[in-house]
């Protein structure tokens, strides 16, 4: 049986390519924002210039706390699939019937 991709190890690539990718179109395109209005450089309190540095590399105390979040995600991920197969692949318990009721109820009065 195919235990399938390693969630994890794909994750962590995701990640790194998006960073990577994403990181390279901000920096060419770093000149052509300031002469359409965009923030300077030094912007560090917009969450637009945040992001965009989280991208860029320039906090991987960020891009690493992202990283183990996705981790921890992908491992909750296979685990209730690891749940899900498993109990898919045992028989169903046999239902137990109830005991059968009386034929006759005992009604005290007075």
């Amino acid at each position: 049986m195919n235990d399938g991709p390693d969630w994890v190890e794909q994750t962590r690539r995701l990640v790194t390519g998006l960073g990577q990718t994403l990181g390279s179109a901000l920096r060419e395109n770093a000149g052509d924002g300031e002469a359409a209005g965009a923030h300077p450089a030094d912007c560090h309190w917009c969450p637009v210039c945040q992001v965009a540095a989280v991208v860029r590399g320039e906090r991987p105390e960020v891009t690493d706390a992202l990283a183990d979040v996705l981790i921890a995600a992908a491992a909750a991920l296979r685990s209730v699939s690891e749940r899900a197969s498993a109990a898919a692949a045992e028989p169903p318990a046999a239902a137990e019937e109830p005991p059968p009721a009386p034929a006759v109820q005992h009604i005290e009065i007075a």
